[in-house]
This record gives structure tokens, sequence and C-alpha cells, in this order.
């Protein structure tokens, strides 16, 4: 039998003489069996071994298991941990990251004892394969692309894919099968779009998109695991004129590069996104901030060479009415934030309920509601501000009024809070 795993081993004689004699942890292969199968019977106990295989030592270091297994240490089990002691040579061998249930078969084998091993039908021992005690590759970088491998599958267990400068015009289905990747870089190729099974990725963390031709981001990756695990997103350097209103679903986003795109405008809501501590968004068409960015706490904000309005041009559209059913129900839905989804109610009435504004008393407001422009000094958002220019400290923002009590309180005070 054989199990893979990481190992150190210890000799004890060295750690009782304060002199220091552990091995570093490495990829191994331990097997159990008969270093002999042509033995007789009545010797067939003294052949067995343990073969101990790394990369350093490929042939393997044999330990002899009858009347010299000292102790099996099994309390750490369940995660993979194990310790077997043998009597001669004094060594302890600690074994880590193994297969908890090939490892406690492969230790209620060892411990079967002496007489019952010599019953067992075990196979003669073989120095393991070059795949069985090397360290699995978690990371591939392609920067060329004569390397760009083709007809072949990726490797299913990386963790990171970096694929640049290769000129792929889409990310393919060879891609969209590891499950398993944390980061996925393909910047600076042809890439026109950005497939939507991506949205159900539990573990990406980082989308790295910059340089390339994409033309609009999907309102479906705002939805299903990857809301939860995205914390980086670049898509600088592409051709994005309009972020969906369900954007801000990207509740657990830190970093967000939207740099030298065609961005007329932030989604409203962008202060929901309570994690966003670095928000770049220079080089685009931005006329105005949302106000909701006040309520975030940032490190970093750039929001260099952008068109803002000058405050001449500012204006205030008043759409204040009777609110309909429809829209107090829907309030009355973000108020208590209760759970929707498209198995649940129409589809219509989720994008509706994802169209919602958030006045800064903190009620939520539909089309009854006032558009309004006000300044916010862009140095109060964050610690490290990039911004049109050095003296410029005074952005306009656009928020939205749910009543006239409230547009009342922000013309008497020009800094209201959010709740």
């Amino acid at each position: 039998m054989r199990i893979n795993c990481e190992i150190s081993i210890v000799n004890r004689i060295a750690a009782s003489h304060n002199v220091r004699n552990a091995s570093k942890p490495a990829r191994a292969s331990l097997a159990i069996g008969r270093k002999d199968s042509s033995k007789l019977d009545d010797e067939r106990g003294k052949n067995v071994f343990l073969l101990v295989c790394t990369a350093k030592e490929r042939n393997g270091a044999k330990y002899k298991i009858k009347e010299n297994l000292q102790q099996v240490f099994s309390k750490f089990l369940e995660k993979g941990k194990a310790t077997i002691r043998f009597k001669e040579p004094p060594h302890d061998l600690f074994i880590n990251k193994a297969d908890p249930s090939s490892l406690k078969t492969f230790l209620s084998l060892l411990k079967l004892g002496d007489k019952a091993l010599e019953n067992v039908n075990l196979s003669c021992l073989v120095p393991a394969k070059i795949s069985e005690i090397e360290k699995p590759k978690t990371e591939m970088v392609i920067k060329r692309r004569a390397d760009y491998p083709l007809g072949k599958p990726f490797l299913s267990k990386l963790d990171k894919l970096t694929v640049n400068n290769c000129g792929i015009v889409r990310i393919e289905a060879r891609i969209l099968q590891m499950k398993s990747l944390s980061c996925l870089n393909v910047a600076d190729n042809q890439v026109r779009a950005i497939p939507c099974r991506l949205a159900s990725f539990s573990t990406l963390s980082e989308l790295i998109l910059h340089g390339n031709r994409i033309r609009e981001f999907p309102s479906l990756l705002c939805s299903g695991s990857l809301t939860s695990s995205l914390k980086l997103l670049d898509l600088s350097q592409n051709e994005i004129k309009l972020l969906p209103v369900t954007f801000c679903n990207l509740k657990n986003l830190v970093h967000l590069k939207l740099d030298k795109n065609s961005l007329h405008m932030l989604p409203i809501n962008t202060g929901s996104l309570s994690h966003l501590r670095f928000l770049s968004a220079s080089h685009n068409q931005l006329k105005v901030l949302p106000y909701s960015l006040s309520k975030l706490k940032l490190d970093s904000i750039d929001v260099s060479a952008n068109p803002f309005l000058a405050q001449d041009k500012w204006y205030n559209v008043s759409k204040l009415a009777v609110p309909s059913l429809k829209e107090c129900a829907g309030i009355a839905v973000k108020k208590h934030k209760c759970a929707y989804f498209k198995q649940l109610i129409p589809s219509s009435l989720c994008v509706f309920l994802d169209t919602a504004k958030q006045c800064f008393c903190g009620n939520y407001c539909f089309t009854s509601c006032v558009h309004h422009i006000i300044t916010i000094n862009i140095h109060q958002l964050a610690h490290t501000v990039v911004s049109a220019c050095p003296t410029q400290s005074h952005i306009p923002a656009e928020s939205f009024i749910c009543s006239q009590r409230c547009l009342q309180r922000l013309q008497n005070n020009k800094r209201p809070f959010w709740r």
C-alpha cells in the first residue's frame, strides 16, 4: 500500500543532545511492502518494510517493521497528520498533508502487528514515481504566444494562471474548467467578452483583465459564488462604457481598477462596497461621482483625467410624486433587507429592486425622488488622493433625495451624513 504526503524525519538521539537533526518537510511517498517476495513463509514477517521516497532520495529509505515499530501517534489523524516512531534507527517520522482516509487505512495496516503482517498479501517494494514525490504545480505563467499550450488541457489543480501578451480573443473552455483557481490573469490580450461561467468560481479572488477589448461587464457575473470570493478586479484599459446596476453585489471587493475605459458614471450604490479600500477610475468620461462614496473609508482613490461638471452646469431634477404600490413594496423589501432572487420572483422585479437608490437619510427610493448634485471633498474620502489637479478638492457628486424634507435638510447642511 502507498500514500502521498509531506514528511519530516527527526533523530531522537540527536535531539536529546540538543543537536538539531530534523529534515525539512518534503513531499514524500510512503509504502508498506516486502523487500523480497521470494522469501520463505517463516521469514515473510522479517521481510516487511516501510519505504520512504522523496525527491532527494528516489530509491527511498527502508524501515524494518517487525519488532521495530515502537509507537504510532494518530491524535490528529482527521487533519491528515500522524507520527510513526521506530526503535532502530531512532527516528520519528512526522506525516502531514496526507489524505485522512488513506492515512487511516495505511496506519491500520501498519499497526496490525508482526504476525498479522505475515498473512497479509503485500507487493514487492519499488521506488516511487516522480509524479508521486514532486510537489504539485500550482502556478503557471505564460508570457509568449509560442508558449501557449494548444490541443491539451491545463493542469486541473492550478491555483494561479497568468496568460499575458498571447493575443487570445476569448477565455477558453479549458480555463473555465479549472474551478480551483484563486487568481486568473489574462491581461494584455484581445479578449472581447467575460464569460458568465466565471460566476460559479467559488475560490476566485483575483480577476485581472486589463489591456483587452472588453465592452461590457455581464450582470450575470454579479450573482453566484463570485460575489463572495472576488477581492481584486482589474478592468483597466478596456472599452467599458457602463457597469450594471448589480455590480455592487460584488460585496467583498477590496481593490477595484477601472482606469482608461469610457465610463460615463460609476454605479450609484458604489458606497455599498463596504470592504473597498483601493479605487482607481482615472482617464474615463466621469462627470460626477456617486455621493454614496462618502460612506467608504478608502486607503487610496484616483479619479484624475475625468471631465467633471463645472458648477455652472449643475442641475436638480425633481420627480417627487406619490410612490406607486410597486415602489412602496420595493422600499419595504430593501429597508428590511429581504432576500430576493430569480427563482423566487420574476427577473424583471429583481432588476427593478437592483435599481433602488439610497438617500443620505438611509431610506430608499426609485423613480419618485430628486436627482441632486452636491460637492464632496475628495480628500476626506481616502488617505491617498489623485484628482484632476492638485488644487481640486471638491468634486461634483450625484445624490438621490427621497423626500422634500430631506432636500431641505440637504440645502441647510452641505455635508449630510449617512445613517
